[in-house]
């Protein structure tokens, strides 16, 4: 704490004859409660303090001032000029020399200064504000953490939407005929394989037959109880695209293709199995 002191000098006294007076001073420090700070005066010079305040002399003319927390009156008692005649209580007579007067100090120890004055109005500044950062960094953090809680919130408990409806098994071999027939780079050959394949995973997703492993045979035998006589033979036809256009003549391709067409769009519709 700022250790306050109020230093005077002595004064001299006037007398018939003058003595030039010697200052008394203390070294003013930064000093807490229980600090010491210095003690300047005449050598041969009496010290008393008020109860609290320790003086130690420390050599001729320097003492120690150290104390507990509070504000004390230090009076210093010059000695008498050298010199000086001494009456019998010990007092300079009229005709010597005049001492110099006591001097008085005050000494705060880790206390507050006087008050009163130009100052006493003046506040301590107000301490700094705490800083921000930490508040940034803990919203900023605990945004993640609720960002991070509402996207896993939402991923474990937002609505699964149904599963798409598959096509049936018609529409998927009706595109995949009208596709093939807008081909114009493949031969008759490739087309007649072609339409046979599409026909046989017809009825191997319709009929539940696996028609796409099996032989021509096999996949007749297995229709001929749901198919009529006329649609059997329309469904021979379509297995056996690939014979028909390899032993007809190229100019009969065109015709043999419509046939066909005719063929697959009587066949090929919904399928309900018992």
């Amino acid at each position: 704490m700022m250790v306050p002191i109020l230093l005077l000098g002595a004064c001299a006294g006037e007398s018939a004859t003058a003595v030039e007076a010697t200052p008394v001073w203390v070294d003013a420090q930064r000093v807490d409660a229980g600090g010491h700070i210095g003690l300047h005066a005449p050598v041969g010079s009496t010290i008393e303090a008020t109860t609290g305040l320790v003086v130690a002399p420390t050599g001729d003319g320097t003492w120690d001032l150290s104390g507990e927390t509070g504000s004390y009156i230090v009076t210093v008692t010059p000695a008498a000029p050298v010199g000086a005649a001494l009456g019998a209580n010990g007092v300079p007579t009229a005709s010597s020399p005049a001492a110099p007067p006591p001097v008085r100090l005050f000494v705060d120890l880790g206390a507050k200064g006087p008050t009163g004055g130009e100052m006493d109005d003046l506040a301590a500044l107000p301490p700094p504000p705490p800083p921000v950062w930490p508040w940034v960094v803990g919203g900023l953090a605990g945004a993640a953490v609720l960002g991070g809680a509402a996207v896993w919130a939402w991923q474990r408990f937002k609505p699964v939407p149904p599963p798409p409806v598959p096509e049936a098994p018609e529409v998927i071999a009706r595109r995949a005929w009208a596709a093939l027939r807008d081909r114009a780079d493949l031969t008759p050959e490739e087309i007649a394989k072609a339409m046979s394949e599409i026909f046989r995973t017809w009825v191997d997703a319709a009929w539940g037959f696996p028609a796409t492993r099996r032989t021509t045979r096999e996949i007749l035998d297995n229709l001929a109880g749901s198919f009529t006589a006329v649609e059997l033979d329309a469904a021979r036809r379509l297995l056996m695209a690939t014979d028909l256009v390899k032993f007809a003549e190229r100019s009969e391709h065109a015709n043999l293709f419509d046939a066909l067409d005719r063929d697959f769009a009587a066949l090929v519709r919904p399928v309900r199995r018992a």
